[in-house]
């Protein structure tokens, strides 16, 4: 049975506010994730089966994908999985967002709340320089076939790469404290459904094999 708690650590935590902004510029089609570095911080007792996802932003479409994409990675894996709902939260409220957690954990059995946040925005500008390119090119047949080089000069650009640094961190509902987090890079994303999806198969992989669930019948 979940135990509430009256305080969190993660209070800190929970009263930042996280921007997952467009980038500018031409973008890609897809993004690209990688997870930088995962651990269990302790020993964490028992099993995670139940678990509560919220992203850390005042942006209610951006908190709503996040989450939902989440969700369902991490259901694919044998994780049941709870959501707050679409209202505005109290970001300016940190103990009144925590009892908002406590009371989705209570009703939800849950045994954990997994935490995205944004630790840092990286943009890095570099210059791609003018590539010429020849290919040889046929003419004419025979004893009056010629031969002669086809020149096409590529312009030098600038190509811009923006990485998303983000953390995600198990808190565990009884104790509050944090029993397992992660690190992770999305780059270039499209779009925000692509990169909430890259990051959603990143996070949930590596969660499901750090942390021991599916213990219940």
């Amino acid at each position: 049975m979940t135990r509430l708690i009256h305080s969190w650590p993660l209070l800190g935590l929970l009263a930042s506010v996280l921007w997952l902004s467009a980038c500018s510029g031409p973008q890609p089609t897809s993004s690209t994730t990688v997870t930088e570095s995962s651990q269990l911080r302790g020993e964490p007792s028992g099993s995670y089966d139940s678990i509560i996802t919220l992203a850390v932003t005042a942006n209610q479409e951006y908190r709503r994908i996040i989450e939902r994409t989440l969700a369902a990675k991490l259901i694919d894996r044998g994780f049941e999985v709870a959501r707050l709902a679409d209202d505005d939260l109290t970001w300016d409220d940190p103990e009144q967002l925590t009892r908002t957690v406590n009371d989705l954990a209570a009703r939800a059995g849950a045994d954990g709340v997994l935490i995205t946040t944004l630790v840092r925005e990286e943009g890095e500008q570099n210059y791609v320089p003018m590539q010429v390119i020849q290919r040889p090119i046929s003419v004419g047949f025979g004893a009056h076939a010629q031969t002669y080089m086809d020149t096409t000069v590529a312009p030098g650009y600038y190509e811009q790469t923006r990485t998303y640094v983000l953390k995600t961190t198990l808190f565990d509902t009884a104790s509050g404290q944090s029993v397992w987090e992660l690190y992770s890079n999305t780059v270039n994303p499209g779009s925000l459904e692509s990169a909430a999806r890259d990051y959603a198969v990143a996070v949930a992989e590596v969660l499901n094999q750090d942390v021991q669930h599916g213990s219940r019948p």
